[in-house]
């Protein structure tokens, strides 16, 4: 971007771990030969899946949009509420910026605990429903985000989903995972740099102020972009 944006990008973002990295170092971690994991929410083409392709695990995305096929994988076209895969048949499932947009948490819990093996787990990376961008984006109807979206990130609308916020705080996802058989095993809030005005130089600082008081100060934890969450199934 130049000027502004990027003097406080790295001044202040640069060396801080965004939440997807963290995200990744986990799969990568836990990732090896003879387990099964699944990318619910994988995309296009599975970009977070292609990641893990010499692990040895065998790889499995799923998602609504047209799947574009990818080697070394498995990509399934359905809905993360009913998914055409044996039951106890996945060892690892993952979402990256996906439980955002569930509609109907019941069943998409429901098909993860299918899904999973006895000891199975799932993670997932989602946006916290009290952060800011989350609470014009609810605010906001839906039709009017993809032009918001491509305006302020410059991301195509193709790529711009309608969002819920069903399961998207702590109680709501307590209440979930134990209505289907979870237990939490770890529960992150993490804050990142203000991606929506990378834009724009002003609002970027402006924003950037903000989110560093939240980082910092234990009470404003709440308000944090994004939750990093891993379940077990029992």
């Amino acid at each position: 971007m130049g000027g502004l944006t990027d003097w406080t990008y790295k001044r202040f973002w640069a060396h801080v771990e965004h939440p997807y990295r963290r995200l990744r170092r986990r799969l990568l971690e836990l990732a090896g030969p003879g387990l099964t994991i699944l990318d619910a929410g994988c995309g296009h083409t599975a970009p977070n899946l292609q990641e893990l392709r010499d692990s040895g695990a065998t790889l499995i995305g799923v998602d609504l949009v047209h799947l574009e096929p990818q080697p070394g994988m498995e990509l399934i076209e359905a809905d993360l509420g009913r998914i055409p895969l044996p039951d106890a048949s996945v060892d690892l499932i993952y979402s990256r910026s996906v439980m955002e947009h569930v509609v109907d948490p019941d069943a998409v819990y429901g098909e993860a605990a299918r899904l999973l093996k006895q000891g199975g787990r799932w993670i997932f990376l989602t946006a916290n429903r009290w952060d800011y961008v989350s609470i014009v984006s609810r605010l906001t109807p839906n039709r009017f985000h993809a032009g918001i979206v491509r305006r302020f990130e410059g991301r195509d609308e193709i790529d711009v989903f309608p969002t819920a916020y069903r399961t998207n705080d702590r109680s709501q996802i307590a209440h979930y995972a134990a209505a289907h058989g979870f237990r939490i095993d770890a529960f992150e809030r993490h804050g990142q740099y203000p991606a929506m005005f990378y834009r724009v130089g002003p609002l970027f600082l402006l924003a950037t102020f903000f989110e560093k008081a939240v980082i910092k100060l234990p009470f404003l934890a709440g308000l944090r972009g994004w939750l990093y969450v891993e379940l077990v199934k029992r």
